[in-house]
């Protein structure tokens, strides 16, 4: 009986594994298939996210519990990995940003806002201006989101509703704006 009761408890504890909550300090954390720079990447975290580090090994962290799966990287258990170094314990502070402009405090919620204000606040200017977009689409978008699709510094919002027709693009380092 007692040996029954120990293999049962040795069951639950490895299904209950520990995870430590840790957040992203990088601008954006690639997440890879292996804890390896040549693992294939699968998604980006970005700067102040939360994630949950269940084990490390050689400077990765592993982000997920195992799961079956198959990929041309792996097959059985799978899971994803960020590089260590970019995490920490504490959530970075963000650089708080005074402004009594209405269209700064609509665009106070966008991604990388500290880092990119000026432009954001350019760029929805104009957009207002010229008729494009209303302070009331900034405030119901809350600003501007990252692309993960037409690469590094481009932000995307919605002008006249949630359709495709409607997203209004900004490349950052350019200025250009752009549907």
């Amino acid at each position: 009986m007692l040996k029954k009761t120990i293999a049962l408890a040795m069951l639950f504890i490895g299904v209950f594994a520990y995870a430590q909550s840790m957040y992203v300090i990088s601008d954006d954390l690639n997440v890879r298939l292996l804890p390896s720079k040549y693992g294939k990447k699968t998604s980006v975290l970005l700067k102040g996210q939360r994630v949950d580090v269940y084990e490390t090994k050689n400077g990765w962290a592993r982000v997920t519990e195992y799961y079956d799966g198959y990929s041309e990287e792996v097959n059985g258990r799978v899971a994803r990995w960020v590089y260590a170094k970019y995490l920490s314990n504490t959530k970075p502070k963000k650089k708080i940003i005074k402004s009594n402009s209405p269209v700064a405090k609509a665009l106070e919620a966008s991604d990388d806002y500290e880092k990119y204000h000026e432009s954001f606040i350019s760029a929805s200017e104009q957009l207002i201006k010229n008729g494009t977009c209303t302070i009331k689409n900034f405030n119901e978008q809350g600003g501007w989101a990252r692309s993960t699709t037409r690469g590094k510094g481009v932000y995307f919002t919605y002008c006249g509703g949630m359709r495709l027709s409607n997203k209004v693009y900004i490349n950052v380092v350019t200025g250009k704006i752009s549907r």
